[in-house]
């Protein structure tokens, strides 16, 4: 065999080998970008399953910094959605609240426990914004009123009504608790400055009044029924009738558990949402 032609079969042999070498270092590369990736994408899966989604949105992040997918910005973007709508929900906004987490659930690609997560926290937003329309919004209100007629006394009486919400020292409500709480303190200085209120009275046995042991027409602090249907009556569906009795355009606040108990029997409906105006009426006759 010629010389050339051994060099020639050498150099293809080399270049072959070479080329096998380069293909294995590339091959083994991206195994490992890949491994790093699904590690990244699979740490924000774990902290979105304990609901960190600071946590899981820093992992999503350091999945697009090894690849650039849409699956790991889409995550990112939802796990940052969720933050928001926490966030404003905790200020109140809860338009802003509602419009983050609609992006999460109609997010494309998004995560489906994100989206499932994004379902829930939807409802839990809705549920804090009708509470704070329809009782802790009339309430300050009320409170503000007493205020400006130098009721202090009264003030302090509708202030302790919102920290006496059974749902009050709940995550979302913080806000307003520590306004209540302020109102009450400024108001009890503002009372003892002024003759205690010219002339209100100021009872603080206000802790226990959504306790339905409370018997409001039968008498305060005796003993009432408390079932309507074979049940008894559960918070839930004390701050519910409340509700109702609010948007039905009465104050109810004024109305105690045991009242809103007796109403929901004496109407007969079979959910406190289903009380009419009328059965509201027929309640309050003499």
């Amino acid at each position: 065999m010629k010389k050339s032609t051994m060099w020639t079969i050498l150099v293809i042999v080399v270049i072959a080998l070479g080329g096998g070498i380069f293909y294995a270092t590339q091959k083994s590369n991206s195994n490992q970008v890949d491994a790093s990736y699904n590690s990244a994408l699979q740490a924000g899966k774990d902290a979105v399953a304990d609901k960190d989604y600071a946590r899981a949105s820093s992992s999503f992040e350091k999945a697009m910094g090894i690849k650039k997918t849409d699956q790991a910005r889409a995550y990112k973007d939802q796990a940052d959605n969720m933050l928001s709508a926490i966030s404003s929900t905790k200020a109140g906004q809860y338009d802003e609240a509602l419009t983050s987490v609609n992006s999460v659930i109609k997010q494309n690609q998004g995560y489906t426990l994100l989206i499932k997560q994004g379902h829930k926290l939807k409802t839990t937003i809705k549920d804090v914004q009708d509470n704070y329309e329809h009782e802790i919004k009339p309430i300050f209100a009320a409170a503000t009123t007493a205020e400006d007629g130098k009721q202090y006394l009264q003030a302090i009486d509708q202030y302790q009504k919102i920290l006496d919400l059974p749902y009050i020292n709940g995550r979302y409500y913080s806000k307003y608790k520590k306004q209540a709480e302020k109102g009450v303190a400024a108001n009890k200085k503002l009372a003892d400055q002024n003759n205690n209120g010219a002339g209100s009275t100021y009872n603080n046995n206000a802790s226990g009044k959504n306790d339905t042991g409370n018997a409001g027409k039968t008498g305060e602090g005796a003993m009432g029924d408390h079932k309507v249907h074979g049940k008894t009556v559960t918070n839930k569906q004390i701050t519910q009738l409340r509700k109702r009795v609010t948007k039905l355009g009465y104050d109810g606040m004024s109305f105690s558990p045991q009242d809103l108990i007796d109403l929901y029997r004496q109407s007969g409906r079979s959910k406190p949402t289903k009380i009419t105006k009328a059965d509201v009426e027929n309640y309050l006759k003499p």
